[in-house]
């Protein structure tokens, strides 16, 4: 629900489960941001949940937001939400993306990875590597890159299918050929078709 004149969107940040879209409107409405779409999950459609806040015209010493946006999403596969800022400049949007995650502390890129590492089973490895995925920051980062071609590797199905979907969030070609064992080789058709699809997502890769 970004609108075209949107220029530059915040990495996604990923909230806690405890932390609701409650809490990201209050956040919203300490800056009087009004609430301008709401866009309800549609899990068999493909459809993330979304709502949207507009922050235009919102001021941090001399910088003016000529557009902005803060926006809460829930994937529509895994209910994981998260949050982004679009708008312009960069500078304040940047800003204003810091100021709400001090406000509303979703998990970091190293706490995450400390979940993957500390999971004691496969959903907790399958929902670490989702979170990690969605929180991947768009400069190719080794640590995720690691934990999640690790799950694509997992002896168990249930990870190695949410490992799919967190190479696609990152986008990292690095995954690429990851993916593409899958595709070719995994054991489970629904894999090799899952990681079929998701190379044709990714820019039209050719499997």
């Amino acid at each position: 629900m970004s609108r075209s004149d949107d220029h530059f969107a915040t990495r996604r940040r990923v909230l806690r489960p405890e932390t609701t879209v409650e809490h990201v409107d209050e956040f919203a409405k300490g800056f009087q941001w009004p609430m301008v779409g709401v866009t309800e999950r549609d899990r068999e459609a493909g459809t993330d949940g979304e709502v949207v806040w507009q922050a235009d015209g919102h001021a941090l010493g001399k910088q003016v937001l000529k557009t902005g946006s803060l926006h809460y999403r829930v994937d529509a596969m895994f209910g994981i939400g998260y949050i982004l800022f679009t708008g312009r400049p960069r500078g304040i949007v940047e800003t204003l993306a810091s100021t709400a995650a001090q406000a509303l502390k979703p998990w970091t890129v190293e706490e995450l990875c400390q979940a993957f590492d500390q999971a004691q089973d496969p959903r907790g490895r399958g929902q670490a590597a989702l979170r990690l995925g969605l929180a991947a920051p768009a400069k190719p980062d080794q640590q995720v890159f690691k934990r999640i071609g690790a799950a694509l590797a997992d002896e168990d199905a249930r990870v190695r299918y949410a490992s799919v979907f967190a190479a696609s969030y990152t986008r990292y070609e690095a995954l690429l050929p990851n993916l593409r064992e899958i595709a070719a080789r995994d054991g489970e058709g629904f894999l090799r078709d899952r990681a079929a699809a998701t190379l044709r997502s990714m820019d039209g890769v050719k499997v």
